[in-house]
C-alpha cells in the first residue's frame, strides 16, 4: 500500500506523506512540459513560414531571370539567322562573279567588303548569344541549387512533423494524469492530424522551364502603300514609284527570322521580323508568302495576295 493508517490505543497514524509529495512533484512537472511543448510547435510553426517565404521568393526572382535570358536568346538567334542567311547569298553571288573575273573584280572586292562586316556583326552575335548561354547555365544551375534546398526543407519538415507527432503522443499520455494538470493546459490543444497535413512543403510558383511558344505572324498588304498620307507615316521606310508595302505583324515578345517569296516562283528574300511591326517591300504585287519556324523548328507560313 502507498501509505498506512495505525489504529491504537496511542492514536491515529497517517505513514502516505512522501508518496503524496512524489505525486504532487510529477503533476507539476507534467504540467510544465506540456505548456513547453506547446511553445514549441508554435515556435516551429513560425520558422516553416520563413523559410517557405524565402525559398518562394528566391524561386520566382529565378523564374523572371531564365524568361528573360531566353527571349534575348531568341532575338539573337533570329539576327543570326538572318545574317548567315545573307551571308550565304552573298558567297553564291560571288562564286558566280569569279565566273568573268575581268570584269568582276571590283564587285567581287565590294562584296567580300561586305561579307566581312557581316562576319563582324556575326562575330558580335555568337558572343552575346555565348555570353547569354552562359548566363542562363548559371540560372539554370541556381534553380537546380533551389531544387535541392527545397527538397531539404521538405525532409526537415517531416522530421519536424514526426517530432510534433511524438510530443503529441506524450501529451495525451499526461492528460489522464491528474485534474489539475488539466486545468493547467485548459484551451492549449495539440496540433491534430489534419492541422499537420496542412503544413505544405512545396514552393510556387514552378520556375518555367519549356522552350517559348511561337505565335503565329500574320502578313498584310497595304493597300494604300503609295498615299502621300502613308509615305508621310513612315518617311524610315523611304517609299519609291512602284513599290508594293507588306506589313508583318509580330506579337511575340521576341524577334522572328522570316522567309518570303511570290506564290509560283521568283523573288524571294529574308527578314527578321520585330515584335509589333515589320514593313518590307517589293517591285511587283501577286500572292505572297512568308515563312517562320516555331518553338519546335516546324515552318509554319501566312499567304496574303496584293496588286
Amino acid at each position: 500500500m502507498a501509505g498506512t493508517v495505525t489504529l491504537g490505543t496511542i492514536g491515529v497514524v497517517f505513514t502516505g506523506g512522501d508518496t503524496v509529495d512524489n505525486v504532487k512533484y510529477q503533476l507539476v512537472d507534467m504540467k510544465n512540459k506540456i505548456v513547453s511543448y506547446e511553445q514549441s510547435e508554435f515556435g516551429l510553426l513560425e520558422k516553416i513560414g520563413l523559410i517557405k517565404a524565402d525559398a518562394t521568393t528566391k524561386l520566382t526572382d529565378a523564374n523572371g531571370k531564365i524568361v528573360d535570358a531566353k527571349t534575348k536568346i531568341k532575338d539573337l538567334e533570329a539576327e543570326k539567322r538572318l545574317l548567315q542567311t545573307q551571308i550565304d547569298h552573298l558567297n553564291d553571288e560571288v562564286t558566280g562573279l569569279k565566273a568573268d573575273l575581268t570584269t568582276a573584280n571590283a564587285t567581287i572586292e565590294s562584296k567580300n567588303a561586305e561579307i566581312d562586316r557581316l562576319k563582324g556583326e556575326l562575330q558580335g552575335v555568337n558572343t552575346q548569344l555565348a555570353t547569354l548561354q552562359a548566363e542562363y547555365d548559371t540560372l539554370l544551375a541556381n534553380y537546380n541549387a533551389l531544387v535541392a534546398e527545397n527538397d531539404n526543407l521538405k525532409t526537415e519538415a517531416n522530421r519536424a512533423n514526426a517530432e510534433i507527432e511524438e510530443a503529441n503522443d506524450k501529451v495525451a499520455e499526461l492528460q489522464e494524469t491528474s485534474t489539475e494538470v488539466s486545468a493547467a493546459i485548459e484551451g492549449k490543444a495539440p496540433l491534430t492530424e489534419s492541422e499537420l497535413d496542412a503544413i505544405g512543403t512545396v514552393n510556387s510558383p514552378v520556375v518555367h522551364d519549356a522552350e517559348l511558344v511561337v505565335q503565329n505572324l500574320n502578313l498584310t498588304y497595304i493597300q494604300d502603300g503609295q498615299s502621300e498620307t502613308f509615305k508621310a507615316a513612315h518617311p524610315d521606310l523611304n517609299i519609291q514609284e512602284g513599290d508594293r508595302v507588306w506589313r508583318v505583324t509580330n506579337n511575340n515578345k521576341f524577334k522572328v527570322y522570316v522567309e518570303w517569296q511570290f506564290a509560283g516562283g521568283g523573288t524571294t528574300g529574308e527578314l527578321v521580323a520585330n515584335p509589333s511591326q515589320t514593313f518590307y517591300m517589293t517591285g511587283k504585287g501577286g500572292t505572297m508568302i512568308i515563312k517562320w519556324q516555331d518553338e519546335n523548328g516546324v515552318w509554319k507560313q501566312s499567304v496574303k495576295a496584293g496588286a
